[in-house]
């Protein structure tokens, strides 16, 4: 049974003669009474009482009228439902809980000139949205460095400093803008996995070592337990106002910054994510 014969089948009725419908239909009378032919052979029934010079139906007529109305309108939304799928592309993007704001920015410029165009944010680590990129769950992500990346290309969004942030009444912190990397070697650290082989290489290179006390997958974490007081964390600069209850200070010492990327796939890329790329740095690099 195809919806094409539920559509003749629906029209002879509604014509009130098989002609009539031919007519509606732009159609001979001889196709369309072999399709309804064909229809009854398929079902085993007879829809049409024989013998009256306009339509009159059977019961199994009368069910097949109502429930092939059902069928045709839902064919009908389920058409226009994946055309309007077609038509509103998503973006599906990723960004580390400290890029949102900055994100924020791009999303709101591109919105105003694809407003067609959805979005699905995954928010995550570094690591988290790294994977998912690779795995093509979404097009484009925000990462922060340090970061191994295999066939990807990359825009750097901003650079920040790595503080040192404590619970504010650390007595270590408390009435100074800065410490060094020396004393921070003889406190319990706090790290996020990302940041360790940096971290672990900075106290090299300065020819001391240090006690990483409590290393976790995400920053927003490692900032929590600062803040009961396990240890100091070493955190971006744009997370110092993400709590009351820290106290930060620079690092003296050492150069340690970390850099917000913006990742994407090598190679062709869906339409909607080239027009972001576009529309937010067209003129400051190459795609």
């Amino acid at each position: 049974m195809e919806l094409r014969q539920l559509e003749y089948f629906r029209a002879i009725v509604d014509a009130g003669t098989i002609s009539g419908a031919a007519r509606e239909l732009h159609m001979t009378q001889p196709p369309l009474s072999y399709q309804m032919k064909m229809l009854e052979e398929e079902l085993q029934v007879s829809l049409f009482l024989r013998g009256s010079k306009r339509v009159q139906l059977t019961e199994a007529g009368k069910t097949l009228y109502e429930q092939a109305g059902n069928l045709l309108m839902l064919s009908d939304l389920t058409k226009r439902e994946v055309t309007k799928s077609a038509q509103a592309a998503t973006l599906h993007i990723g960004m580390t809980p400290s890029t949102v704001s900055l994100m924020s920015d791009y999303l709101l410029r591109f919105a105003k000139k694809y407003p067609q165009i959805r979005f699905d944010v995954h928010e995550g680590s570094t690591f988290t949205l790294k994977d998912q990129l690779e795995n093509r769950q979404i097009d484009v992500t925000t990462l922060r460095t340090p970061i191994m990346l295999n066939g990807c290309e990359t825009r750097t969004l901003a650079k920040e400093t790595l503080l040192a942030m404590a619970n504010v009444n650390d007595p270590l912190l408390q009435n100074r803008g800065s410490i060094s990397l020396q004393e921070l070697s003889e406190q319990p650290l706090i790290l996020s996995h990302r940041y360790r082989k940096y971290m672990l290489s900075a106290f090299e290179q300065a020819g001391l070592i240090c006690d990483i006390y409590l290393a976790c997958e995400d920053a927003r974490t490692a900032m929590i337990m600062a803040e009961k007081g396990l240890g100091i964390a070493i955190l971006p600069e744009s997370m110092k106002n993400q709590s009351s209850s820290l106290k930060a200070c620079a690092i003296t010492g050492a150069d340690l910054a970390t850099e917000v990327l913006l990742v994407w796939r090598k190679g062709r890329l869906p339409a909607e994510v080239q027009d972001f790329l576009e529309t937010n740095f067209i003129g400051k690099t190459e795609f």
